[in-house]
Parts: structure tokens; C-alpha cells; sequence
């Protein structure tokens, strides 16, 4: 299976994505949307920001970490040590404000993540399009290849 197969199956589950709708249909969208409690909140990507999102989203798919609030923390942490953010700016400085929170509230899971994520790579500096096009299994491998 695809990463973007699968990716899509993940936003399905999560209610990301409508299922109708496929994965090309919604990287052309114009906005982004968050799940807040049962209410999809449209956001407006800056910068390039989608494109990040969904490595992110990538990254969640990959580890297993869920998109619970302690399961972004978890992604946070795991994402600065894997790598960093690569040439994300945003995203630079919205990862490592949730380390530190991570590192507060969650301190232990927070900081398993992290060094998790020392012995791993994440996908920010691959393009968008070759990551989708990978067998899931195969970027499994890549990652904790680290």
C-alpha cells in the first residue's frame, strides 16, 4: 500500500478528510482543517504550511504516536530529535513550543519520544510527492533507519 493510500485511510479515521474525497481533491484545496472536539475547524495554510502538515501527518502514520493532544506532543519531541523541521519555519517554531509544553505537562512520554527520535529520521527534507508515491512499509523502514 501507498503512504498516500494509506494517509488517506488515516484521514478518513480521523475525520481530516471527507471519504468521498480523494487525497489529490484535498492537497488542492485551499484550507486546512482541525478536529476540535466533534466540530471541524477550517484553517487557512500560510507559507506553504499544508505541504508540512501533511509530513506531519506522515510522521503520526509512520510512529504510531495517535492525534490526541499527548500524541501531538509525543510527534513534537520525536519530530525536533528526528531531524528537525527542515526549511519549515512554522513549523520549526510550533514544534518546539510543544517540546517545551510536552516536556511540562507530559514530561515522561514527552521525553521517550524524544529519544526515540534520536535513533530515527523523519520525512521534511524528502518532497512531498516521492514520500506519497513510497510503499508505507518502505518509509516505515526509512524512518527508523535513522
Amino acid at each position: 500500500m501507498t503512504t498516500r493510500d494509506a494517509l488517506a485511510r488515516y484521514f478518513e479515521r480521523r475525520g481530516i478528510k471527507p471519504e468521498a474525497e480523494s487525497v489529490e481533491e484535498w492537497l488542492r484545496e485551499n484550507w486546512a482543517y482541525m478536529n476540535v472536539g466533534r466540530f471541524r475547524v477550517p484553517i487557512k495554510p500560510l507559507y506553504g504550511y499544508k505541504k508540512v502538515v501533511i509530513l506531519h501527518d506522515v510522521h503520526h502514520l509512520l510512529t504510531g504516536y495517535d492525534t490526541t493532544w499527548t500524541g501531538e506532543l509525543q510527534v513534537a519531541a520525536w519530530e525536533i530529535a528526528s531531524g528537525g523541521c527542515g526549511p519549515y519555519l512554522l513549523m520549526w517554531n510550533n514544534r518546539l513550543l510543544l517540546f517545551v509544553v510536552g516536556l511540562i505537562l507530559r514530561p515522561r512520554v514527552t521525553w521517550q519520544a524524544f529519544s526515540r527520535g534520536r535513533r530515527q529520521r523523519n520525512v521534511y527534507r524528502l518532497q512531498l510527492r516521492d514520500v506519497l508515491a513510497r510503499d508505507v512499509d518502505e518509509m516505515r523502514r526509512y524512518v527508523a533507519a535513522g
